[in-house]
Order: C-alpha cells, then structure tokens, then sequence
C-alpha cells in the first residue's frame, strides 16, 4: 500500500528502420532497470504501426485517418490496467519541421486520438515522442477539452526546428524510471507518493538540460503524472448503503449522514 506509482509501457514504432527497433527495445531495458531497481512498471509490448494500427494486421472495418490505430491503441491500453496507473506511450520514428511524422501524418491527429483514449478510459497517459523536430506542429495542450486535460501529458525529444538522434531516450527514460523507484526527492521533493507536472519538468531540467526539459508539457503544474490522484485515499471504495450505487469521480468526497 505504501507504492502509490504503477507504471505501463506501450511502445509505438512508425518508421521501418532497424535502428528504430533498437530505440523500442532499449526503452524496454530501460524499464527493466527501474523494474529491478522496485519500480511497478509493465511491459505491453513494441510494436510496428502505421494508421490502421499494427503494421501487418488488417482490421475488418474500413478506417478513416487514424481511427485504426486509435482502436489498436485503446485495445492495448486496457492491458493491465490498474486504477490509478500511469500508460506511458513511447512513439518512434521519423518526423518534419512540417508537423507531420513518417507514416501517422500530423503529429496533432496523433496526439488528439491519444487524449480521446485517456477521457474514453479514463486513464493517465503520458506520451514520449521521438523524433526529429518532435515539437513541431505540436498542439497546446490547452486545444484539449478540459475532460481530456487531467489524464494527458507529454514531452518531446526535440525543439520543433532541432533535429533528434536516435538511441538517446532510452537512458532519459532510465535516470526517470530509477529516480521513480528508489522514491528520490529529486523527482518527487515534498515526497508525497506522487510526480506531478512540475516536479517532473524540473526533474527533466535537472537531468536531461534545460532545453530537452523545457519539452515537458501538462495543462496544470500541479497535475498527477505519475502516482495517484488524491492520493492514496482514492484506492478505498466507496460503497454507499443508502442510496443506489454510483460511479463516483475521482474528487468525489462522501459525508456521512449523522
């Protein structure tokens, strides 16, 4: 009870480079690193994906843009799931200064069907991207609506008129993975059991420099990237003996009747 962070990982390839898969692949040992280090922390898998989903399998429905691949990640995204856990989707491949990434098309569809499956599963998800000029054609996170908000975040491997190199996220996502499980005050400093925005941000500033830092985005400082929201409170059911059964929000706070 006492580990309030419960991590997932999906990585996402567009780009059909051998050196591609090495950079999916290293993320996965980087996760197992901060996985031998205590961090709870689940692979779902790396896979080869363009707009229908999964390179190499034909859905049986006809999709437009990338309403495939938007299926093919809300199916992947409920492995596992755990209330409260964070899916951290790490996409590669390569990208242009024109906003568009090899494959997905614009980076801003990529990144709105990834906000509409956090609000449709009501899941945290925070979305590393690598690729070149990765902030390019990169919506404010302020376009989301604001069910959407809450549950999404991101960071961007380069600024939008920078290239990226490939086989350097992986060790950004190490230092990140251990700083979780060994609980540091660097990533965590009120040591309250949860990353939020801010605290991450800094974290990367710290660690990584200030520019690749400054590519950390959330719609408020204070929003729970990694951990739970409220709390570990919000792990107690509410069962409510005198009224019908509800679905409760995650704010929700119960008064007993005197």
């Amino acid at each position: 009870m006492d580990d309030q962070i419960s991590v997932r990982l999906l990585v996402l390839i567009h780009a059909p480079d051998a050196v591609a898969n090495t950079d999916g692949n290293l993320a996965i040992v980087a996760a197992n690193v901060g996985s031998a280090k205590g961090l709870t922390i689940k692979q779902i898998g790396v896979f080869q994906v363009n707009k229908q989903g999964q390179e190499g399998f034909v859905y049986s429905e006809v999709f437009n843009e990338l309403n495939g691949l938007k299926k093919f990640i809300k199916e992947q995204s409920k492995i596992g799931a755990k209330n409260g856990d964070t899916l951290m989707v790490y996409t590669v491949g390569h990208g242009s200064g024109d906003g568009s990434i090899m494959r997905l098309g614009q980076r801003s569809g990529l990144m709105k069907i990834l906000a509409e499956v956090a609000e449709e599963n009501d899941q945290k998800i925070f979305w590393w991207q690598l690729s070149c000029h990765a902030a390019a054609g990169l919506p404010s996170i302020d376009t989301l609506k604001e069910s959407q908000k809450p549950l999404f975040s991101m960071t961007a491997s380069s600024p939008a008129n920078e290239l990226s190199y490939f086989n350097t996220q992986a060790h950004l996502m190490e230092k990140m993975f251990i700083a979780l499980a060994e609980k540091n005050a660097e990533i965590d400093p009120d040591r309250d059991g949860n990353v939020v925005a801010d605290e991450l941000k800094n974290f990367m500033i710290k660690n990584y420099g200030q520019k690749r830092g400054s590519l950390m985005y959330a719609a408020d400082p204070k929003q729970v990237i990694f951990g739970l929201f409220g709390g570990l409170a919000n792990k107690i059911p509410i069962i409510d003996k005198n009224n019908p059964q509800k679905d409760y929000p995650k704010d929700y706070v119960p008064f007993p009747k005197k």
